[in-house]
Formats: structure tokens, sequence, C-alpha cells
């Protein structure tokens, strides 16, 4: 039997062509994984054809570009094409992605992470747990509860138009930010790309900083079924999820403040079903924010 011709991707690293590649990078603008492989089977082909067995990698892209034209849209070979001029490029792209506890942050982060080739993946928790290394419990009592429970921590001085869940979970996440805003200011000397998730991310404590960045994407999850967010809660965790449930309806109200800030400010909501998870519509909004950055650049 013959073996496959190879086709050598010039590039920094130079590669070897791979369908599966391709197809799991055409994930991210909406193909499914068998139709990316079958559409990779036929650039390959198209490549063979061409007797391109040495390419640059913008080649390569060009010629990816117009078959997707040819075969599918135009909107959709633009993308690939934005998509892998920013994966290129040194511009750096940070997703912020709040949510309550049990929305599934984490998950979507990792994917996200996968699809975009982000290697910096950060949890607020992580941040939050430094802090608590650094600022005693004597100091910062708030910080030294959980989101959901902070509230017991208010000294008598506290007033505010919210209930004490929430006003607990404000005071809390702000000390978290302090550490989350080093984080960034970390990335930006460094420029590179990061995701951070996690409960914390209030978009009130970024209105005036963070967001105004044209390479900041912020999202919230949202899980407008209960009964759904009460499984996650039961499924995703271990040691805590029996004080989790027991503070279920707390963490709801968290999750409902967090709905209605990122709702005043007209930021992107996310939401996670039964039977839909989150990735499809994150996927295209992240997509849409990489085409509006590199087109402004």
């Amino acid at each position: 039997m013959d073996s496959e011709t190879q086709i050598i991707v010039k590039g920094k690293p130079e590669r070897i062509f791979s369908r599966g590649i391709l197809a799991k990078k055409l994930e991210l603008i909406g193909f499914t994984l068998s139709e990316g492989y079958e559409f990779s089977i036929q650039v390959y082909n198209e490549l063979i054809q061409r007797d391109e067995k040495i390419i640059e990698k913008r080649k390569l892209d060009e010629i990816v570009a117009e078959q997707m034209q040819q075969s599918y849209n135009k909107k959709m070979s633009e993308q690939y094409l934005k998509v892998e001029n920013w994966r290129d490029s040194k511009t750096p792209l940070w997703i912020l992605i709040a949510g309550a506890i049990g929305s599934g942050k984490s998950t979507l982060s990792r994917k996200l992470a996968g699809d975009l080739g982000i290697q910096h993946v950060i949890g607020t928790s992580v941040v939050r747990d430094v802090l608590r290394k650094i600022l005693s419990a004597e100091v910062m009592p708030e910080l030294h509860s959980s989101s959901y429970n902070a509230y017991q921590t208010l000294r008598p001085i506290y007033s505010s138009r919210f209930e004490d869940v929430i006003l607990g979970f404000e005071n809390h996440s702000k000390l978290v930010n302090t550490g989350i805003e080093a984080v960034l200011s970390r990335a930006n000397t460094e420029s590179v790309s990061i995701i951070v998730e996690g409960e914390h991310l209030l978009p009130a404590f970024f209105d005036e900083t963070i967001s105004t960045k044209d390479n900041v994407f912020y999202m919230t999850i949202s899980v407008p079924d209960s009964t759904l967010h009460r499984e996650n809660l039961s499924s995703q965790y271990t040691k805590e999820k029996e004080v989790l449930l027991e503070h279920f309806d707390d963490i709801r109200k968290i999750h409902e403040h967090l709905i209605n800030e990122t709702k005043i400010r007209k930021l992107p909501l996310i939401l996670s079903e039964r039977g839909k998870p989150p990735l499809t519509e994150a996927r295209k909004l992240v997509v849409e924010k990489i085409v509006s950055l590199v087109s402004s650049r």
C-alpha cells in the first residue's frame, strides 16, 4: 500500500498538515467535528491536486477559506481567516466568564481554552486562596468565608439596598477582584491571552477599568432552571457538595444578582439549559469578538 503524501506547513512551528487539527479548529466557527473532518479531507485533496507539498501557513489559510466559501458561505470563510489571523498575531484576548457556583464556568473555560489555544486559565477561587494566605481572617474575615455566607461576617456599620447575602457576596468579591486585577495587569505586561472564570467577576468592578479595553470579552452564564442548577452542584462537587446544597437558596440569590448586573450593563448572557450546554453560543460570541478585534487593528 502506498503511503499517504505528507504536506509540510511552514510556520512557527513548522508542522505536518493534519486533517484532525483542522477539523478541531473548525468547531470554533460552527462545524461539527464530523463536518470539519469531511471538509478537511476536501482541503487535503485540493492541496494534493495543486501539488502543494510544502506550503506557507498563510497560503494554506487562504486555500481553506477559498474552499469554505465555495462549499459553505462567505461569512464562515471570513471568520476562519480572521480567527487564524488572530492566532498568528500577538494580540492578547482576555475572556472573563462569570456565573454562580455550579453554572458550568470551569467546563466552558477549559473548552474555550482548547478551541483558542489559550494556555493561561485561572479561577477566581485560586486568587481568593492566595489572598487568604496573605491576609488573615482577623484582618479580612469576609475573605475567609465563602461567597454565599460572607454576610455572616458583616459588621453593624454596613448598610445597603441589597439583602445581607448579596452585600456579603459583594464585599467578598471586591477583595478577590483586587487580586484578579493584579493577574490581568501581569497578563497585560506579558501580552498574553487569558481566561478568568469565577463567581467573583461582578461586572460593576470592571466598569471603568478592564471592560473598557477592546481585547476584553465578558460573559455571564445563566442557569434559568433551578432544578438543573441543583443537579449541577450535586454532580460536580464532592467535598463541599453537602454544604453547597445546604446553601443552595443563597447561591441562587447570587446567581440572580449576577444575571441582573449583567443585563443592566447589556453584556452577553449565555444560557445553560438541559440538553443545550452554553458552549455553542459562547463560541459564536467569542468568534464575533475576535473578528471585531482583528478588524479594528
